[in-house]
């Protein structure tokens, strides 16, 4: 496994994979651009956009960077990168790689990251890659029709509404118990971070100067819940 996530080969194709992407977001920005110029929107207001939605991406993405972090002890650098850089998600890769190193005997990510064979790393890629896959897949014959009935039915149904919540609904129910029942370091841990996210969206949503809060509750409530973890292991792991 070490051999293969530190392989030039698997740099070079991750490399290809992220130039394809830049290439892909600048083309349709250019795309964007030009056509908001048809509809007749200023180049001033369009450079306003541009460098607020700069500003707005950068603080939020600090949550992703402290994700790569702690997701290349578990995966390596290289195969990190790639899935926190296109579509992955740190719960769901951390998920994937405790499930799997415990079905393959293993007592932890970190001992599966030491001791396993190039074939068990590959089932850990194939269900983070393929695995994702499914709801693009779902997407493809049924993504716009969603798209348009939900557009369609803004005032006369609430089904969005109870579909969207559900969704959050299954999320915590596969996610929070995980994280809950797993370890107490674990647990305290989480329940910091979502002290911190009830915090910042109460402040946000009361006063008016600090609504910019909004932007950076994930980004502030996972840092804040790193930091903390430092005092939850000393008081936790004696």
């Amino acid at each position: 496994m070490k051999q293969i996530i530190s392989s030039p080969l698997l740099l070079i194709l991750v490399v290809v994979g992220l130039l394809y992407i830049l290439c892909f977001s600048l083309i349709y920005l250019k795309k964007s651009y030009k056509r908001c110029l048809e509809m007749g929107i200023s180049k001033e207001d369009l450079k306003t956009v541009i460098k607020s939605s700069l500003v707005f991406s950068i603080v939020p993405s600090l949550s992703i960077v402290v994700g790569l972090f702690a997701l290349i002890s578990v995966l390596g650098t290289v195969w990190s990168w790639w899935r926190l850089s296109v579509i992955g998600s740190l719960s769901y890769e951390t998920l994937i790689a405790s499930s799997v190193s415990s079905s393959v005997g293993f007592s932890s990510s970190a001992e599966m990251l030491e001791a396993a064979t190039g074939r068990q790393f590959g089932v850990v890629m194939i269900l983070m890659s393929i695995g994702m896959l499914s709801g693009f897949l779902i997407l493809i014959p049924f993504g716009k029709k969603l798209s348009m009935s939900v557009n369609k039915t803004e005032t006369a149904s609430t089904w969005k509404y109870v579909l969207s919540g559900t969704f959050m609904l299954c999320l915590f129910a596969v996610y929070v118990p995980v994280l809950l029942f797993g370890d107490s370091i674990q647990a305290a841990v989480m329940l910091t971070g979502l002290a911190i996210a009830v915090v910042l969206g109460i402040l946000a949503s009361k006063s008016p100067k600090l609504r910019w809060l909004g932007e950076f509750i994930m980004a502030f409530s996972m840092i804040g819940g790193m930091i903390s973890s430092i005092f939850w292991t000393g008081l936790f792991g004696k």
